[in-house]
């Protein structure tokens, strides 16, 4: 919660009460302002109040619930399975171990933002604050349709040689 109030008393909160809004001001200057509402499903959500600004957490962010991105089929446009095509291109990521310069003792595993940017330039984001962000979330159906491929690959090898005399038991 911020020192800054522009309400007494309130300490950054501005209630709206006709609405049941709360704002809650960080900062003076630029004034990022945090919105909570009731939803007219009953649901109490915080949003910053501009969904136009990025929200950067610089540290840990602990959830004990559940992180969900929406992913309702009404929500989208143009669906089409991932090419096999582009899929193999999946193989020339190259994993990295790697610590961040601010903290140099903790190891961290993930990918190169330019390395990704050559392959999927879609999962790659200029940030705000100067620096590549990878969307990681993003990664799971490529990865997903990598195994998939790779377990038709396998059950056709198992097959082939499930056709010879061989002592397997299919």
């Amino acid at each position: 919660m911020s020192l800054y109030s522009s309400v007494a008393n309130y300490g950054g909160r501005q209630p709206d009460n006709n609405q049941n809004i709360k704002q809650f001001v960080v900062g003076t200057d630029g004034q990022a302002t945090w919105v909570y509402k009731r939803l007219s499903t009953g649901t109490q959500v915080q949003t910053p109040a501009n969904k136009n600004v990025p929200v950067y957490i610089n540290n840990d962010l602990y959830v004990t619930g559940s992180i969900y991105n929406p992913s309702d089929m009404y929500l989208k446009d143009n669906i089409e399975p991932i090419a096999e095509i582009k899929n193999k291109e999946f193989t020339n990521l190259e994993p990295k171990v790697f610590t961040y310069k601010d903290n140099p003792i903790q190891k961290h595993y993930g990918f190169i933002a330019q390395d990704m940017e050559k392959i999927y330039p879609e999962l790659v984001k200029d940030s705000v604050l100067g620096f590549k962000t990878i969307n990681y979330i993003e990664m799971i159906p490529l990865l997903v349709s990598k195994i998939n491929s790779m377990q038709k690959e396998i059950d056709e090898l198992k097959k082939c040689v499930c056709n010879s005399n061989c002592n397997c038991k299919c």
